[in-house]
């Protein structure tokens, strides 16, 4: 017996060890770079300023950091490098979203061999492979060619794996009741020549363009590569930033500042800008969060969510936080004009549930939402759900920054003919603070109000009302304060804290009377705010 399990010990121990599974269609030696990011320039527009569509190209510089030859063949053969394009803008408001459309993906086609980044070892001059130290330019004018511009959703970015057959190439723009199938080119260079002014570049709308306030706007490109390794990945991807100006005709854009390796996010100021894979089964999502506050008591986050290379795409979004604490003022935004597809939320026991509505974040991608919440941001650990079936797992988590420590919580639902009124802390009650203050809005406005406490929770029945409070009145509950309401219903009442470390730790249950007169409520003459307990002191968790 002590034989068998010594094996089983053994065995456990060794299945442990084992290395992970890695990366299915992983090329070791593979490592093509985004070497240099250049010109941005308008190949066309369409509509009148300030509501028309521009189509922008980049130039893009590729280099061969790895030991090996990189495939470089053309359409319609299927081993080549792809090439994704993205704009982004950091709003007045401190927001980061990205503002062009969800581009067509450039299928590189020919590798030149020049030295542009280290010196290129491996020439191969019949373009079909991208040489040891080698590099390869498509200026702006070649990644505009339609004729090499395919869709995004046909392309695995994880693998890098891209089929011919079926393809947008195969069938062309206009495949017929019965499309055939043959991995023949069908998109011809006559009807890629004649796609108007926009074409299958990437576009942007023109309000998105125009420079109110002081946003800065950033470019970014992508390398997507059979068989590389994800730990090669770091620098297929980078941004610059550039300032746009209209002349009354055209578009110019004056490109400044050094490439920046990484996700786009990285530009987000103040930003903190995580990521993580699905083990070796699927790619890279950034998470960047941005927190700000507390205002009235609640702290403003702002989320963006940068897909680089995840096949599967993310629909749902978990982050956990304080069940009493709740969200307000939710919103989010996509790539798209449809209102009917954005992302919503809602709380479910102690998380936030952002759901993609149909709507999954694809790669290349930038969603954004947004929230505020009493609760105090906290390290923590959000949980990414794949939109669609395939190998790994399901969800998988991104450390990042979430509502994880409330400093209150909302105790009962209030009494009034109408919506109760609301009441909050102004922040956190720091030992020291004389600004401190408790803070009601939506009750009846210039209207007197007594604010009680309790240092126990509770419920006291009074007529038809249910009062928030533990204890006896008079005894256990007492009047901390009296104020007014405004003429837009809102009010506060100072509530310095003394220096003294003593308080910290310490919960206070309150709940505000709001006298309105006769027909109201409780006892005929006010109404209750909702219930609020708030703790001294920085939180620790939810109350």
């Amino acid at each position: 017996m002590r034989l068998k399990i010594a094996l089983a010990e053994l065995a456990l121990l060794a299945w442990l060890a084992a290395p992970a599974p890695a990366q299915s269609n992983a090329i070791p030696g593979t490592d093509v770079s985004l070497g240099f990011l250049d010109e941005l320039v308008q190949q066309g527009r369409e509509g009148t300023f300030p509501n028309g569509v521009a189509s922008v190209s980049m130039s893009t510089t590729s280099c061969n950091l790895g030991s090996v030859n990189v495939p470089w063949f053309a359409t319609m053969q299927e081993d080549h490098p792809l090439i994704a394009f993205l704009l982004a803008r950091e709003d007045d408001s401190g927001r980061f979203v990205q503002i062009s459309d969800r581009s067509r993906v450039k299928h590189a086609f020919f590798a030149l061999s020049n030295s542009q980044c280290i010196p290129c070892v491996n020439p191969v001059f019949a373009g079909n492979f991208l040489g040891v130290g080698c590099s390869d330019t498509y200026t702006s004018a070649v990644n505009a060619f339609n004729s090499e511009l395919g869709p995004a959703d046909e392309i695995d970015p994880w693998l890098g794996t891209w089929e011919a057959e079926c393809s947008f190439f195969d069938l062309g723009l206009n495949p017929g009741p019965t499309p055939v199938c043959d991995g023949f080119r069908s998109f011809t260079f006559s009807q890629s020549n004649n796609l108007g002014p926009l074409g299958f570049r990437v576009l942007v709308d023109e309000a998105e363009l125009i420079n109110s306030g002081n946003p800065s706007f950033w470019y970014s490109s992508q390398y997507v590569v059979r068989g590389e390794p994800e730990a090669n990945r770091g620098n297929n991807l980078g941004s610059r930033q550039f300032l746009p100006t209209f002349n009354g005709n055209n578009w110019n854009f004056q490109v400044g500042g050094l490439l920046l390796e990484g996700s786009v996010l990285q530009r987000w100021s103040d930003a903190t800008v995580t990521s993580a894979t699905n083990g070796n089964d699927d790619g890279r999502v950034y998470v960047g969060v941005k927190v700000t506050g507390p205002v009235n008591g609640l702290y403003h986050y702002e989320y963006a969510l940068h897909n680089r290379d995840n096949s599967r795409g993310i629909d749902a979004v978990t982050l956990p936080s304080c069940v009493q604490a709740g969200i307000q003022n939710f919103g989010s935004r996509d790539i798209d004009d449809l209102a009917g597809n954005n992302w919503t939320a809602t709380m479910d026991g102690g998380a936030i549930e952002v759901q993609g509505a149909g709507n999954p974040l694809a790669w290349n991608t930038i969603y954004n939402f947004w929230f505020d919440s009493p609760a105090a941001p906290v390290a923590g650990d959000m949980t990414l759900t794949e939109a669609a079936a395939g190998p790994g797992a399901d969800q998988f988590t991104v450390s990042t920054t979430i509502p994880g420590s409330a400093n209150f919580a909302v105790t009962g639902p209030g009494c009034s003919l109408t919506l109760p009124g609301t009441l909050r802390p102004s922040g956190l009650a720091l030992s020291g603070d004389s600004s401190f203050a408790l803070l009601g809005e939506g009750v009846a406005a210039a209207a007197p109000v007594l604010v009680y406490a309790s240092a126990t929770p509770g419920s006291l029945p009074i007529g038809s009302c249910t009062a928030s409070l533990g204890g006896i009145l008079g005894t256990d509950i007492f009047l901390l304060g009296s104020t007014a309401s405004d003429a837009t219903g809102a009010f506060s009442l100072p509530l310095p804290i003394p220096a003294s470390p003593s308080f910290d730790g310490l919960t206070l249950e309150t709940q505000a009377v709001v006298i309105t007169g006769p027909g109201a409520p409780l006892l005929d003459i006010a109404e209750l705010t909702d219930g609020m307990r708030f703790v001294f002191g920085v939180p620790t968790g939810c109350l």
